[in-house]
């Protein structure tokens, strides 16, 4: 039942590969795109979770959202490089996996601030010159909010690893909903 209601939510959510050109509302767009784009959603959500099933602190979610600024930084700065999309992807997929292998978990947690470096790169490359700083406002504020609901996500699931795994298995199949897309 648990896992119908993930993929329903999961589901739900617009899929990723549409990073839009953010021109003519770019604070709105800012805003909306994390909480629309399935891949962002479910990569801060996930981070969040693990930050609070590993380390406790908010030292993981930070970490992932400057590095997901400073990849914004760099493709605006510097434009496209190879491998971004399948980096989005493989953010989920590590994510999940984290919550599915509990040995693992520190490890691949601690690689999440890389896979942020290419979400915010993306966004750094699709956003107009003039869109740039206040689009990421708009994406860096709800970014952080989505991090720290996250953490209280995995507060709540510290103590239910079978949930964790449903958790785990809702990131996977998000992984799976986008490469679809």
């Amino acid at each position: 039942m648990r896992n119908t209601l993930v993929l329903a939510l999961l589901l739900v959510a617009a899929p990723a590969f549409a990073h839009p050109g953010h021109d003519a509302t770019p604070l709105q767009d800012g805003l909306l795109h994390p909480l629309t784009g399935l891949d962002h959603l479910l990569m801060l959500l996930g981070t969040g979770v693990l930050a609070a099933l590993t380390g406790r602190t908010l030292a993981l979610p930070l970490l992932t959202l400057c590095a997901m600024f400073g990849g914004a930084l760099l493709g605006h700065l510097f434009g496209a490089v190879p491998g971004m999309e399948p980096m989005i992807i493989g953010s989920l997929l590590v994510a999940g996996a984290a919550l599915l292998f509990k040995r693992r978990q520190l490890v691949l947690a601690l690689a999440m601030p890389l896979f942020a470096l290419f979400h915010g790169w993306a966004h750094g490359v699709e956003a107009s010159p003039g869109a740039f700083w206040v689009f990421s406002a708009g994406f860096v504020s709800v970014s952080g909010l989505l991090l720290v609901a996250g953490f209280a996500v995995g507060g709540l699931l510290r103590r239910h690893s079978g949930l964790q795994k449903a958790f785990g298995g809702g990131l996977l199949a998000g992984a799976a909903v986008v490469l679809a897309g």
